[in-house]
């Protein structure tokens, strides 16, 4: 009897096995997120003078093999949360639409050379293009197409300045059992830049994780403009 229900078992965890490998899971549709994320920004720039060109980066900005500023003392942070839309065209491609409301604070150890600014809060409606891959256990990962994200600062400071990142790394996470409710966070630090209109160019390291639901009728394009990558996530 005990042969008979180890075969069985067998048999029954062969089965699962194939199905999860020939039906993996899939990706169609809109989802509505929240999230929140935290930066570590090393725009660099005392010493050396500023640089001569606009949207040019310091040249003692970003980071060294440790994950560390190179110019400490003009590195700061910034926290922020984040709502958006997120669309998976179900073929690997997509877009994201969003917006985000940000808490920066002052370089440390203080305002002593450049950058030189006092704390602030902002807000912005951003967006980008994605290219993803869905894994029959259940994960995904979701790679931001280069150069896709622009941003539009409608509060704080840099009201009226627009801005650019040039790869956000990659998210990867979970599928819910009904497909209905995703998770997705960064894996590892990857140094990412964010570049202003004004001429700011800002290496960071960001941590961000996101929670994702399924939206009514969500396979469908409400705005119309969702087939040109036309929406926003940070």
């Amino acid at each position: 009897m005990k042969r008979a229900y180890a075969i069985a078992a067998i048999a029954v965890g062969a089965s699962w096995a194939t199905t999860a490998w020939a039906d993996p899971p899939q990706l169609k549709g809109s989802y509505g997120f929240t999230g929140v994320a935290a930066c570590l920004t090393a725009p660099g720039g005392t010493p050396p003078a500023p640089p001569t060109t606009p949207g040019t980066a310091y040249t003692n900005a970003g980071f060294n093999g440790s994950l560390q500023p190179i110019d400490p003392g003009t590195s700061f942070t910034r926290t922020y949360s984040v709502e958006g839309i997120r669309t998976f065209d179900g073929h690997g491609n997509g877009w994201v639409k969003g917006t985000v409301v940000v808490v920066l604070g002052r370089p440390t150890p203080g305002p002593t050379g450049l950058p030189s600014f006092p704390p602030s809060a902002s807000s912005a409606d951003f967006k980008f293009r994605f290219t993803y891959v869905v894994s029959g256990d259940g994960s995904w990962t979701a790679t931001m197409v280069p150069n896709s994200y622009s941003e539009n600062i409608v509060a704080g400071p840099r009201t009226g300045q627009t801005a650019t990142v040039d790869a956000i790394p990659p998210v990867s996470g979970m599928i819910s059992d009904d497909g209905k409710t995703l998770i997705a966070a960064h894996l590892a630090p990857v140094v990412e830049t964010h570049s202003f209109s004004n001429g700011d160019v800002w290496p960071e390291i960001c941590n961000r994780s996101r929670v994702f639901i399924k939206l009514q009728d969500s396979d469908n394009d409400h705005d119309g403009d969702d087939n040109n990558g036309n929406g926003h996530d940070h």
